[in-house]
């Protein structure tokens, strides 16, 4: 599973696997490891080997390692990964996802490609809503961050910037303050948050608020030095220095392909059960796609192990 291994375009289609796995980060990968460590014939499909775990500038929170980067930690799954014979096709996105009539189900990628599978597990995670500003693609793990809970505690006494319009961005604020950065929070509109949450907010001496204002572009080369904001009603722009931007306008559950097909909630994320079981039988879903609390690496790989243990199950009682 080295970054060469990738499919080309003249992969045969029509293989057939026990388990494919859709999505190729910290989730899908263990439930790979796991399926291989059962005996079952398993395939990754996915973008980028890692996921969003590589744009991680430095990780603390993943048992084992006391510090490591995203791409250090994410050559580890590879390495890992690839010793137990997990087919990898990197570089290739499901857009169709079929039942058959024998229970098992087609697997159909942007690519060309087609997987035949006796069990399914959805890995894809959730694609957070972008500013879409200069500066943010570049500086992601450099200060740009989309998880308070995975990076406040680097800007410990730091100035941070805090963007969304709702709760999310309250909660990150008032979890950056209490390690001790100071937030300033931005948002094109008033907060929308519930009476208590703003009572805290105006309780904590070292959150500003501030409302009415545009985030128009993220500055620094090697890590974030600052931001710049245009005012809404004025339209004059002001740079404030800052050492981190904590993106909180929300994600996208990435799991379009199963629209029709298996339940979700009004967020999109894919409803399971204690065993990763999703509404349709054979198909199973772990990590950040689903409705499960905490998003964070080592949850996603230990329900990529549940749904692996889980799907390994009901195909030897089948």
């Amino acid at each position: 599973m080295r970054r060469d291994d990738r499919v080309s375009q003249d992969t045969p289609t029509g293989s057939s696997y026990d388990v494919v796995i859709i999505g190729a980060g910290p989730a899908g990968l263990t439930a790979g490891m796991y399926c291989a460590r059962q005996g079952l014939s398993a395939a990754v499909v996915g973008g980028e080997v890692g996921g969003q775990a590589g744009w991680a500038g430095k990780i603390e929170n993943y048992l084992g390692w006391q510090a490591v980067t995203g791409p250090e930690l994410v050559a580890a799954f590879r390495e890992h990964v690839a010793r137990f014979g997990v087919v990898c096709f990197e570089g290739q996105l499901v857009n169709a996802l079929v039942p058959g009539d024998d229970g098992g189900f087609d697997v159909y990628t942007r690519e060309g490609t087609t997987l035949a599978a006796r069990a399914v597990i959805i890995a894809t995670g959730k694609a957070p809503n972008r500013l879409a500003v200069p500066g943010e693609t570049e500086l992601i793990g450099r200060g740009v961050s989309y998880c308070a809970t995975c990076d406040a505690a680097f800007f410990t006494g730091a100035d941070v910037a805090v963007v969304g319009p709702g709760e999310s961005a309250a909660d990150a604020a008032l979890q950056l303050a209490r390690l001790g950065a100071r937030p300033i929070v931005l948002s094109e509109r008033e907060l929308v948050v519930p009476d208590a949450v703003r009572t805290a907010l105006e309780a904590e001496p070292s959150i500003t608020l501030q409302p009415g204002v545009k985030v128009v572009a993220i500055e620094g080369s090697d890590s974030v030095t600052g931001i710049i904001v245009r005012d809404i009603r004025s339209r004059e722009e002001e740079t404030l220095p800052l050492k981190g931007v904590f993106i909180e306008t929300g994600a996208i559950a990435a799991a379009e392909f199963t629209a029709g097909l298996i339940e979700s909630n009004e967020k999109g994320e894919i409803i399971v059960d204690k065993r990763c079981a999703t509404s349709l039988p054979g198909v199973y879903a772990a990590g950040d796609v689903t409705d499960g609390l905490g998003k964070q690496v080592i949850i996603a790989a230990g329900e990529g192990a549940r749904a692996a243990v889980a799907a390994g199950r009901d195909l030897k009682r089948r």
